[in-house]
C-alpha cells in the first residue's frame, strides 16, 4: 500500500489523536508532547503547529518558529526554526519523518517566500535524529548551542 505522507496546518479536528501520542522513554528526553506545546504554539503568531498525515492519519508533529531563539544571530526574515519534531512511536520506522523533512521546503515557501533558511536544533546524543535530518539535507556547518538538555547540534538547509 502507498504511503501518502502530506504536511497540514494544525486543526483542532487532530486534537485526540495528538492527545494520544506516544514515544519511548529515551525519546522524551529529546522532545516535546504535541499535546503540551500545540496550545502556546496556537496563541504565538510566529509559531505554526504542523501535523504529518499519512492519508489522513494523523503520525507525526512539529512547530515552524519564526524569530525563535536560535535564529538570533541569522536574518530573522529569512530563517525559520523546526521544533518538537515526533512521529508517535506505533508509526515510527516508516520513513514518514524524513518524507516530511522532504516536503517541509515546499511547506516553508508557500507559509512564506521570503525564507530561504530552514534551521533545526538537535541534541548531539540523538543520534537517531542527528541521521534523519542529515539524509533530508541537512547540514552540520559545526555550530553548537548549549540547551536545556546539553549541547545542541543547530543544523541548516539552504533553500536558495
Amino acid at each position: 500500500m502507498e504511503k501518502r505522507i502530506s504536511l497540514a496546518p494544525y486543526n483542532e479536528k487532530y486534537n485526540q489523536d495528538l492527545a494520544n501520542f506516544v514515544l519511548s522513554d529515551e525519546q522524551v528526553q529529546f522532545t516535546a508532547m504535541p499535546a503540551e506545546v500545540i496550545e502556546e504554539a496556537w496563541q504565538n503568531p510566529n509559531k505554526y503547529p504542523v501535523v504529518i498525515l499519512n492519508d489522513e492519519t494523523p503520525v507525526g508533529f512539529f512547530i515552524l518558529h519564526k524569530n525563535s531563539e536560535y535564529v538570533e544571530e541569522r536574518d530573522t526574515s529569512r530563517t525559520i526554526l523546526v521544533r518538537a519534531l515526533s512521529i508517535t512511536l506505533e508509526h515510527q520506522g516508516n520513513g514518514y519523518a524524513l518524507a516530511a523533512m522532504r516536503e517541509l521546503p515546499t511547506l516553508v515557501k508557500q507559509l512564506d517566500p521570503k525564507i530561504n533558511e530552514i534551521i533545526l536544533a538537535v541534541n548531539e546524543g540523538n543520534i537517531a535524529a542527528q541521521k534523519l535530518y542529515l539524509k533530508a539535507g541537512f547540514l552540520d556547518m559545526g555550530e553548537r548551542k548549549m540547551g536545556i538538555h546539553g549541547l545542541q547540534l543547530i543544523l541548516q538547509y539552504r533553500m536558495e
